[in-house]
């Protein structure tokens, strides 16, 4: 797709970065709006800074010229692209709202599985097995620099 003469739109790449920064800002915005001391914002603040740094660096590649370099490496998006898109949203979504249900830990663990199935893993001792490394280490790790609880429900 073609917005004007000489570019074309990476459109997968753009909804997930549109995202991405949303859910980024509105989570900024929430902190913010719950306190300002530099306790509630150690964390938060820089790394929406940076993943908004980031965002902003990604940006012009969504844009490439036509004829280019970059054009020509990029494989053409199909409709299964954007569902993987759309999937990958939805298990993201689905990880933020089960967090407190059914607990941190399984909350991770299901979103890789699925997180790795859509981008394509299909070895699934691979699957499960970094999975579950992952959400080990996020856990303890993330339970060394929070002074509160999480709800976990496993671990």
């Amino acid at each position: 797709m073609s917005t004007k003469p000489g570019r074309r739109v990476v459109w997968g790449h753009l909804l997930l970065l549109t995202v991405i920064v949303g859910v980024v800002i509105a989570y900024l915005l929430d902190a913010r709006g719950v306190s300002t001391r530099v306790n509630n914002l150690l964390l938060v603040q820089p790394a929406a800074i940076l993943a908004l740094i980031l965002a902003a660096l990604v940006l012009p590649g969504i844009f490439p010229k036509r004829g280019s370099p970059e054009e020509d490496e990029l494989p053409k998006e199909t409709k299964g692209d954007l569902l993987r898109v759309f999937a990958l949203i939805g298990a993201l979504a689905f990880l933020a709202f089960s967090l407190e249900t059914i607990g941190f830990d399984i909350a991770t663990f299901i979103f890789m599985v699925v997180a790795l199935a859509i981008c394509g893993e299909r070895r699934i001792w691979v699957n499960l097995l970094f999975s579950v490394v992952f959400t080990v280490f996020l856990i303890y790790g993330y339970g060394t620099i929070t002074p509160f609880p999480f709800p976990l429900t496993i671990l």
